[in-house]
């Protein structure tokens, strides 16, 4: 074979070498971006977690701080037994975490229940809530409602009495926010509505340090 023939025969080997490489490299399927977070968590709460003049609110401050997939469905007035403006109870709230398929719920106990002190229905919604959680396979966290100052007036002992004894009878942790109190009086609105952002701040600080013991990471 003369040298010349040879060059032009090993050109075309290689070339075809090359075509098949490349076609075989564009035929495979793009990787996709993946995107996942070790903890995935929902928060089902009242005006402490939904805001009210903030600038921010604790949920936020928590995934920021954690790097956690943090979802916030609070909604004010809503309460284990106080229904806000209708659809708003926990329960509900629980029915539309759940349709974010998140690893973690955490229900936040609110003052909103205050008018149903020691009539047994804050316990029936925080059984019927923790329930719904359970039997959907999320991992159920629940938080008992906080305050400002003592002595802590005797309608927010027992709702965290109530929702302490769900929780108890659920297996599912519960976190004292009472014993102290969360917050001081410079912490919330002038009204006393709700926290400010300061008082934010705290809540996302104490929920944190209590969740990285809870969830899986």
């Amino acid at each position: 074979m003369r040298p010349t023939i040879l060059v032009v025969v090993v050109a075309i080997t290689l070339t075809g070498a090359l075509v098949t490489a490349s076609a075989f490299a564009l035929t495979r399927a793009p990787k996709e971006p993946t995107h996942s977070w070790s903890v995935n968590i929902a928060v089902v709460g009242d005006s402490y977690s939904a805001g009210s003049n903030n600038g921010v609110v604790w949920p936020t401050l928590l995934a920021q701080r954690t790097g956690w997939s943090v979802a916030n469905f609070a909604l004010p007035g809503a309460g284990f037994a106080a229904d806000g403006q209708g659809g708003q109870a926990f329960t509900s709230q629980v029915d539309r975490a759940q349709g974010a398929h998140p690893r973690t719920i955490v229900i936040v106990g609110g003052l909103a229940d205050q008018g149903f002190a020691d009539t047994g229905f804050v316990g029936v919604g925080a059984a019927d809530a923790l329930r719904k959680i359970v039997l959907g396979g999320q991992q159920a966290l629940v938080i008992g409602p906080t305050w400002f100052e003592t002595p802590i007036p005797a309608s927010v002992q027992s709702i965290s009495v109530e929702i302490r004894s769900a929780a108890d009878g659920a297996g599912v942790p519960f976190l004292d926010a009472l014993d102290p109190p969360w917050l001081t009086k410079d912490q919330m609105q002038p009204d006393l509505s709700g926290p400010t952002d300061e008082g934010q701040s705290v809540i996302a600080d104490k929920v944190a340090a209590w969740l990285r013991s809870e969830v899986a990471g």
